[in-house]
């Protein structure tokens, strides 16, 4: 088949997706097109891939009058491409690209695949809204990279909408040594000790990953009776916990440490690191260190003891999916599709839940078996996920479903 993936700007979890399927749809045979913009082929390498041809297209964010010269564009691209399948990633990708469809003569199949949830408020939210159905009506198929998608689709009037996982790419084994190297180098670079509770948390810092959340948590454990649930095991857990940190201001055991992964959006950066001093003027909080992007990520999560996710929103978080293929002990944010994907092999809290949050870190600080009963859960639920080339494949079914008389 020929098939053309069109995507926005990506530096995580959507480009990371659409090069795989690009990657091994070729190796499979398929001609294989992406169009996007310059930049997303610089971050991830399209037109490196071997049978992948690139095609440039400078999606921006925003609907305006300069969408007449994208479609233009695209149109004189698809025509280079003559593709069976159209496949776009993402509400922008796909508005594009389905008023490009809407002026060629013969059409080919149009795949949407949808990643987030439209979230505007007011007049923004009816204007989303409104492409929202467009799109969905407009599809020949929708994927959702979670079940809310897919039913948010049908509601919309999708006649064929399906669930297709956003797969992780294969995790790195780590060594026990690399792991404790690591461990020590990040212990110096930082100042705390080896012994020390790392909590981790990967991914951009941005709106959408609620890291004030995160430094709000952070405050109720750094005071001497952190937050805790109605449980008798919660309220112990909390005040062993309590007793610990008061430790830590002398001889640094007992500490918890807490260290973000990711590249930043400036201004948000900006506003969590203010309020996170503010918290540190009222309180001995655990330390927080931002550690920008990262290329050793595998590494940092086999050092650490607890993966945390404090997302507003997540439709199938590939860190998440790492994190379990790694056998963290994970606290995480039950919204969009981690609680599916999760399940009982985490600690799942309600959205923007600082305090239960900070009671379950409290709980895990001072109880390494559960920690470990959770980890081994998490590696357990990780072997079970569908990687990169099950995916690969199980879209080709579905465009072969899509052009039967046409593939052979």
């Amino acid at each position: 088949m020929r098939i053309v993936f069109t995507i926005g700007t990506s530096t995580g979890g959507v480009g990371t997706h659409v090069h795989a399927l690009a990657r091994d749809l070729a190796a499979a045979g398929h001609e294989i097109g992406v169009i996007g913009p310059a930049a997303t082929d610089e971050h991830f390498g399209f037109s490196l891939l071997p049978g992948v041809r690139f095609g440039v297209l400078e999606l921006g964010t925003g609907i305006g009058v300069s969408d007449a010269a994208l479609v233009r564009r695209q149109r004189i691209l698809l025509r280079s491409f003559a593709p069976q399948i159209v496949h776009a990633h993402g509400f922008r990708a796909g508005l594009i690209t389905l008023l490009t469809l809407r002026t060629l003569k013969i059409r080919p199949k149009f795949v949407l695949s949808l990643h987030n949830q439209a979230s505007g408020q007011g007049l923004r939210g009816r204007v989303e809204t409104r492409v929202e159905t467009m799109l969905a009506r407009g599809s020949d198929l929708v994927l959702g990279a979670n079940t809310d998608l897919v039913d948010r689709a049908r509601e919309l009037g999708a006649q064929n909408a399906r669930f297709l996982p956003a797969a992780a790419p294969e995790v790195t084994t780590i060594s026990a040594e690399a792991a404790a190297a690591t461990r020590a180098a990040l212990a110096e670079e930082f100042d705390f000790h080896p012994g020390a509770l790392i909590v981790l948390a990967v991914g951009r810092v941005a709106k959408q990953k609620n890291y004030p959340m995160l430094v709000r948590a952070l405050a109720r454990l750094g005071e001497d009776r952190p937050a805790t649930t109605d449980s008798p095991q919660s309220r112990a857990s909390s005040t062993r916990l309590g007793e610990e940190n008061r430790q830590s201001r002398t001889d640094k055991h007992g500490e918890i440490v807490a260290l973000i992964a990711g590249a930043a959006d400036e201004e948000v950066l900006a506003d969590v690191r203010a309020q996170y001093d503010d918290a540190a003027a009222a309180s001995a909080i655990p330390a927080l260190h931002f550690l920008g992007p990262r290329d050793d990520i595998a590494e940092l999560a086999a050092a650490a003891d607890i993966y945390a996710l404090t997302s507003v929103w997540e439709a199938r978080a590939l860190v998440l999916q790492e994190a379990l293929m790694t056998g963290k002990a994970i606290v995480a944010t039950a919204t969009g599709g981690s609680a599916e994907l999760v399940g009982d092999a985490g600690m799942l809290i309600d959205h923007d839940d600082d305090a239960a949050f900070a009671a379950a870190v409290a709980e895990l600080a001072v109880d390494p078996a559960r920690r470990a009963e959770l980890g081994a859960r998490a590696l357990a639920r990780g072997a079970e996920l569908p990687d990169e080339r099950e995916v690969a494949e199980e879209l080709a079914g579905l465009y072969t479903d899509l052009v039967p008389a046409q593939v052979g």
